[in-house]
């Protein structure tokens, strides 16, 4: 049987032991959190750098597209305007030639 004095050099001994490995797996744990936390302000920078290009990319895209559009604009212009232009030609020789035919052609035809 043990004895009041036995137990507590038992207790000590395992206080001293647990207060140890508590101490290597307190160490080993800040490390790999230090660890970790590296990895992620690296990864984080990584996705910044991706980030900026995506932004310029987009940015020449939008720029470019812009410039397209009012291209088109004006070209879609220039059709509209000699698209009246041509209507009002037209609409002009049709008048003259409906007069042209009703001086030849009698009214009662």
């Amino acid at each position: 049987m043990l004895t009041k004095d036995d137990l507590k050099a038992i207790k000590k001994v395992v206080r001293e032991e647990v207060k140890t490995e508590v101490k290597d797996s307190t160490r080993t744990l800040g490390s790999q959190i230090r660890l970790t936390k590296m990895e992620l302000k690296s990864n984080m920078s990584e996705l910044d750098d991706r980030m900026k290009n995506v932004e310029i990319r987009v940015d020449n895209a939008v720029e470019t597209t812009e410039k397209d559009l009012k291209y088109l604009k004006q070209k879609v212009n220039k059709i509209d305007k000699n698209v009246e232009e041509m209507l009002g030609f037209l609409d002009t020789e049709d008048v003259m030639l409906n007069k042209r035919v009703v001086k030849i052609v009698p009214q009662g035809y």
